[in-house]
């Protein structure tokens, strides 16, 4: 729905940064700045192949339980028309992410036990085994986020972020200092505990050393990542209930609420799917 810079809408005494509607397309697909960042490596990584039988790479991916990368390579795959491969950990009972992978026609590749470190390690093996694969950049998703920062409204007192592994935190604040706007404090809600504090500051003062400790307020995880909360702005566009939902809470007056993306209501837990089943689409 949105290329480019997504819009900001005032809801209900605060604003909402449309990043949730990024390259929306239809209610089988996610949308939100991983996809955009994902489909603009997929193209990059394409153009740089060689071989004219060769378009579109595999698009790999280490992934923990709920994990929206899972879902986010499965549909890019989808869309690009070429092989989705999932690595995730084995469970008696997959997860609904995983299901809807698997729909999509991804490999699903269960790993165990099922830590992280071993998945990314399997999955980092296969990428050497085939060769020509998406590659997913750190720095390339910072950078686009940076870009997001141009049309933060006057007046916003702090901007709220729901964040896994703290990427999207380090574009905010690296992008709020080169917009001239680094006295804006940033409220992190950390969804797992991969978010670590010290590593986002170090991240982003990396690129601005510049960039004040006191920008950032930081709230530890309440709760297991596999947990979800049920919630929808005022909109009625629903919130993903691993991200975006777990911080809708700690909205305040005068907030810039930053959801970074949302998962397919089909892609979501059962209550969330009855919750959510009127839901069109954005209007």
């Amino acid at each position: 729905m949105f290329e480019g810079i997504t819009p900001v809408d005032k809801m209900n005494g605060y604003y909402v940064k449309r990043e949730d509607l990024a390259y929306w397309s239809s209610l089988d697909y996610p949308s939100g700045s991983k996809v955009r960042q994902y489909m603009t490596m997929a193209h990059y990584s394409s153009s740089h192949m060689q071989g004219e039988d060769v378009f579109w790479p595999p698009c790999i991916v280490g992934c923990s339980a709920n994990s929206a990368m899972a879902i986010y390579v499965a549909a890019a795959a989808k869309q690009l028309r070429t092989k989705g491969i999932v690595y995730t950990a084995a469970r008696k009972v997959r997860t609904d992410g995983i299901k809807y992978a698997e729909e999509m026609g991804a490999e699903i590749v269960e790993v165990k036990p099922g830590y992280l470190s071993l998945i990314r390690a399997r999955a980092r093996a296969r990428c050497l085994e085939l060769g020509q694969v998406v590659k997913w950049s750190p720095q390339a998703a910072i950078e686009d986020t940076m870009c997001q920062c141009q049309n933060i409204p006057e007046g916003v007192k702090r901007i709220v972020i729901p964040t896994g592994s703290g990427l999207t935190a380090v574009g905010i604040l690296a992008g709020l200092y080169k917009q001239g706007l680094k006295q804006l404090k940033v409220v992190i809600v950390a969804t797992s505990s991969m978010a670590d504090h010290k590593s986002i500051r170090k991240r982003a003062f990396a690129a601005y050393p510049c960039l004040s400790d006191e920008t950032t307020i930081f709230i530890p995880p309440t709760s297991e990542y596999n947990s979800y909360e049920v919630a929808a702005l005022p909109d009625g566009t629903p919130l993903d209930p691993f991200y975006a939902a777990k911080a809708f809470k700690c909205l305040q007056e005068g907030d810039l609420f930053w959801p970074p993306g949302l998962r397919p209501v089909r892609a979501m837990p059962k209550d969330c799917r009855e919750a959510f089943k009127e839901w069109r689409g954005p209007q």
